[in-house]
């Protein structure tokens, strides 16, 4: 099997992995809202606000799960209609996420442990995923693909830091014990900015091609 071959199934396989996380969470968090019992700690905060809660995970489930195969080249590539249709689901599902994500940091009780500058990050965060995804439109819009790719891409890759903030926050856990505030802000920083690094590596990576065949003029590297 070769390269190409294997992203087009590694690439989103290793994506769901990762939003895997966050979905699997808001699933058991609906079923908790819907009258379930309580599986996941803290439900009393969260069903505090019942409506942003269940946008939020509304938007990130569709984001995660449908935003993994556009970046699966050659599904992309076969299927370009689809990948029109399937962004104009993404972009308004993935600003749902990020802002119901914006008004739950600001208007819904914190965790205890939870504290300024936690909040501080998750609203930059926040608007950071929004300006993101309306960058990465107007760019399609004009028919500028390379700056189209790149802002989806990082838009993307801050939207799935809550799966990556599952193994920071294993990590901690498994040197340092349970969470404490300073902790909780550190895992999840960590965990983001790991994100927005291995983003901005895959932007600026050289595009692959042949052995002494040169790269199509006006192409952007495609992930």
């Amino acid at each position: 099997m070769n390269s190409s071959a294997r992203s087009n199934w590694l690439i989103p396989t290793g994506l769901l992995v990762l939003a895997a996380v966050p979905v699997v969470a808001g699933g058991l968090r609906l079923t908790e809202l819907a009258g379930g019992g309580q599986v996941l700690p803290d439900g009393e905060r969260i069903g505090s606000a019942p409506v942003p809660v269940i946008l939020h995970i509304v938007g990130v489930t569709v984001y995660g799960i449908l935003g993994a195969f556009q970046f699966a080249p050659g599904f992309r590539r076969r299927r370009r209609g689809w990948h029109r249709a399937a962004g104009r689901l993404l972009v308004p599902c993935g600003l749902l996420a990020a802002l119901s994500g914006l008004w739950l940091t600001l208007f819904m009780p914190r965790a205890a442990i939870d504290g300024d500058v936690l909040a501080v990050i998750r609203v930059v965060v926040s608007v950071a995923m929004a300006g993101c995804l309306v960058l990465g439109f107007v760019a399609v819009r004009r028919r500028d693909f390379a700056r189209h790719r790149a802002w989806m891409i990082r838009g993307y890759a801050i939207g799935m830091g809550a799966g990556t903030q599952a193994f920071t926050a294993a990590a901690w856990v498994a040197v340092a014990g349970p969470l404490t505030m300073s902790g909780k802000t550190g895992t999840m920083t960590a965990a983001w900015l790991i994100n927005v690094v291995v983003a901005e590596w895959i932007i600026r990576r050289r595009p692959v091609t042949a052995p002494g065949r040169p790269a199509p003029a006006g192409i952007a590297p495609s992930m």
